[in-house]
């Protein structure tokens, strides 16, 4: 689907989504870029009801995939199909241990575990139906990864996988562990969202220019960091969005005010990208909205 097409379908176009303030999920933008996925998709024999990681990998749609269940997304998510838990083997279980992820053990997580956090975290995500709808429109495979230990989270996309994301869950019951899986599988959606837009719409031109990100505290390439914004902002508008909303209890929402200082604070430390020249205009534009909530540029781009 060309950019226009996209932008024809969607209200408000592109540019208002890209350059609005609040609710960076763009309620109602992801489900027609994920249409568009979808249909190119065909031609591998691949929809969302025999969709896999394996099978999208080998762009093969009789290839392997062992699925231990599935999950029904509350209304709220907007979508009739469920979501599949699945396991991964060989080389595809290879291709993402090799980037550091770990996975349980046989007999380690109970799958009755593992559908108990996710369901409770789906029920955070149904409580935003903005956000709710993002997630469905482009989540059709998790894949539980091994955290190193109730202390910790860890997430992953991989943005040549256009509807799979790797959770962690650990053994042990995590604290606030609902909103921490909740804020993981919205993470690394918005992840797959943006790589949708950038299909679309390009924000980045080049790959020559590092800036330093505050979340791995290396140098990054321009897409990298703006990436990394961009989820981040959207989990913070939905974190906001669940205090206005009055649902969560007093711990929780010490919690969630601590995880929105800390975003702040790691935005701040951020590179400035607003110059960039391997950003588009509309790149440069849309990662200055990012940036200004807490004062780190001004109002203008240059």
């Amino acid at each position: 689907m060309a950019g226009s097409d996209v932008a024809a379908s969607s209200a408000p176009p592109i540019y208002a989504y890209l350059t609005q303030p609040f609710e960076r999920w763009f309620d109602g933008l992801a489900a027609p870029l994920a249409r568009s996925k979808w249909v190119s998709m065909e031609s591998v024999g691949l929809d969302r009801s025999n969709y896999g990681t394996t099978r999208f990998v080998r762009r093969d749609a009789r290839a392997e995939r062992d699925v231990i269940g599935q999950l029904s997304l509350p209304a709220a998510f907007g979508v009739a199909s469920p979501v599949c838990l699945e396991l991964l083997h060989g080389a595809t279980a290879s291709r993402y241990a090799d980037i550091g992820l770990r996975y349980h053990e046989t007999g380690e997580l109970a799958p009755e575990r593992a559908f108990q956090a996710l369901q409770g975290a789906f029920a955070r995500l149904a409580e935003v139906p903005g956000a709710a709808r993002a997630v469905g429109a482009v989540l059709a495979a998790v894949h539980v990864v091994k955290p190193d230990g109730p202390e910790y989270d860890v997430s992953y996309s991989d943005p040549a996988v256009p509807f799979s994301i790797f959770v962690g869950i650990d053994v042990a019951n995590q604290a606030h562990g609902e909103l921490r899986l909740a804020e993981s599988i919205l993470h690394e959606c918005m992840h797959l969202q943006l790589t949708l837009i950038e299909e679309s719409f390009p924000l980045v031109i080049g790959e020559t220019e590092r800036y330093h990100s505050a979340w791995t505290g290396t140098h990054r390439p321009a897409r990298g960091v703006m990436h990394a914004l961009y989820v981040f902002r959207a989990v913070q508008d939905f974190f906001r969005a669940l205090l206005h909303a009055g649902w969560c209890d007093r711990e929780e929402q010490r919690y969630l005010e601590r995880r929105l200082v800390a975003i702040d604070e790691e935005v701040a430390e951020t590179g400035d990208m607003r110059a960039s020249r391997d950003l588009t205009p509309l790149g440069r534009r849309f990662v200055c909205c990012l940036m200004q909530d807490c004062g780190v540029v001004g109002a203008t781009t240059p």
